[in-house]
C-alpha cells in the first residue's frame, strides 16, 4: 500500500524522514512553490505511526515511492506517496485497529478499508489527503505456534512487556492473587486470551499450591467448587491449563472432576504435561472437550541463552509440525528473550497465534 507523506511546503510542516526505503524532501530554490497558509498535519508522526503498528503486525514485502502535487482551494499540498505491499500477521480488521490507534494523536485516520486494502490519511476542508496505502498480501504460516505466558496474576508489571510483544499469545493467570482480577481484564484490553492457571498437586512433597490448589484428597464436589470459584477470580478465562499438576493431573478421577467443571462451562483446556503419565488430554478428548498440550517449556533455566536456545529449539520444532504449544512464565525473562528473537519467527513464515487456534 501506499505511505503517503503530506507535505505543508505552504506551511512549513516538514515531509517525513523517511521509511524503510529513503526518504524524499521538498524542492528548493527558484523552482520551490511559494508559501500559502498553514496545513496542520503532522506527517512525519503520522508516518512513524504506521510504521510502528506494522513492525508489530505484517512484514513489510515492497515499497514504491512517487512524488505528488495538488492545487485546490488555494492551498498547494505537495507529498510522497509510497505503495506498501505486506504480509499481515493479523486479521485485517485487528491490523487496521492498531494503525488507527498509532496514527490518531497525529490526526491521522483510516480512510478507506477493505479485507486486502487499509487507505490512511488526513481529512481537511473536504479533502482527503492520503498518507499511506496499504496492501494486504495473502499470508500463509509455515507453521503456528501458541505460546502461553504462565503464573501472571502477581502484578502488572509483570503484563507489560508480553503486551508490547504486539503478537498473540496468551496469558494464564493463577487464582486468588492480588492482581488476578486486574491482569486478566489488562490482557484481554490489549487483545490477549486468557487461561485460568489451576493449582493442582504435584508429586514432590512440600511444593505450595498458593490458593485455589486442587488435591487428590479432595471429593468431586469440593474440586468442583474450588474449579469454579477460580475461575470466577479470572474473568473471560477461555479455558484452563495447569499449574503444576505431576499428581493431580495423573489421577483420573481428579481430572475428570476438574473437566467436568470446564465442559460445562464451555470452555477448553491446555494440559502443560507437568508429567508425562498426565491423562488430561486424553481424558478431555474422550469427554469431547476442546484441548491442546504442551511441547516446549521456554524457561525451565531463567537465563537469556537458554531462553534462546528453547526458542530456537521451538522453531525448528514448528516447522516439523505445523502446530507447537509452548509454555514460558510471566515471571522471568521470556517475553523479553521473546520480543529479541520474533524476527525469527517472521522470517521462517510462523505465525504466533492464541492458544484457542491450535485445540482439536
Amino acid at each position: 500500500m501506499a505511505a503517503v507523506v503530506v507535505a505543508g511546503v505552504l506551511s512549513g510542516v516538514g515531509l517525513s524522514q523517511g521509511w524503510w526505503l529513503g526518504r524524499s524532501t521538498p524542492p528548493v530554490g527558484p523552482s520551490a512553490i511559494p508559501a500559502s497558509r498553514d496545513l496542520a498535519v503532522d506527517d512525519a508522526a503520522i508516518d512513524a505511526g504506521v510504521r510502528a503498528a506494522l513492525d508489530r503486525t505484517a512484514t513489510v514485502v515492497k515499497v514504491a515511492t512517487s512524488s505528488r502535487l495538488l492545487r485546490e482551494r488555494g492551498q498547494i499540498y505537495q507529498w510522497t506517496a509510497r505503495s506498501v505491499d505486506i504480509k499481515a500477521r493479523s486479521r485485517v480488521t485487528d491490523l487496521a485497529r492498531q494503525l488507527g490507534q498509532q496514527v490518531a494523536p497525529a490526526g491521522g485516520q483510516i480512510l478507506e478499508q477493505t479485507p486486502t486494502f487499509i487507505r490512511i490519511g488526513v481529512r481537511r476542508a473536504g479533502l482527503d489527503l492520503v498518507t499511506h496505502d496499504i496492501q494486504l498480501i495473502p499470508f500463509v504460516p509455515a507453521a503456528r505456534v501458541a505460546i502461553l505466558f504462565d503464573d501472571a496474576g502477581g502484578s502488572l508489571e509483570q503484563l507489560e512487556p508480553i503486551l508490547a510483544l504486539g503478537r498473540s499469545v496468551t496469558v494464564t493467570v493463577l487464582p486468588g492473587l492480588r492482581y488476578s482480577r486486574e491482569v486478566a481484564a489488562r490482557a484481554q484490553e490489549g487483545g490477549l486470551e486468557v487461561l485460568l492457571h489451576l493449582p493442582m498437586e504435584a508429586e514432590a512433597r512440600g511444593l505450595a499450591l498458593g490458593p485455589g490448589g486442587i488435591t487428590a484428597g479432595m471429593s468431586d464436589v469440593q474440586i468442583a467448587q474450588v474449579v469454579a470459584t477460580d475461575l470466577s477470580q479470572v474473568p473471560g478465562a477461555i479455558g484452563l491449563n495447569n499449574h503444576m499438576g505431576s499428581k493431580g493431573t495423573a489421577d483420573e478421577r481428579v481430572m475428570r472432576a476438574v473437566l467436568q467443571v470446564v465442559k460445562s462451562h464451555g470452555l477448553i483446556f491446555v494440559d502443560s504435561v507437568t508429567s508425562p503419565q498426565s491423562v488430561g488430554m486424553r481424558l478431555a478428548m474422550e469427554m469431547q472437550i476442546r484441548t491442546a498440550s504442551r511441547s516446549v517449556f521456554l524457561d525451565n533455566q531463567n537465563t537469556a541463552d537458554a531462553i534462546r536456545a528453547q526458542i530456537q529449539r521451538l522453531i525448528i520444532l514448528a516447522l516439523e509440525r505445523k502446530d507447537v504449544v509452548a509454555i514460558g512464565h510471566a515471571t522471568r525473562l521470556t517475553p523479553r528473550v521473546l520480543k529479541e528473537m520474533l524476527v525469527e519467527f517472521d522470517r521462517h513464515d510462523i505465525e504466533l497465534v492464541p492458544v484457542s487456534a491450535l485445540v482439536r
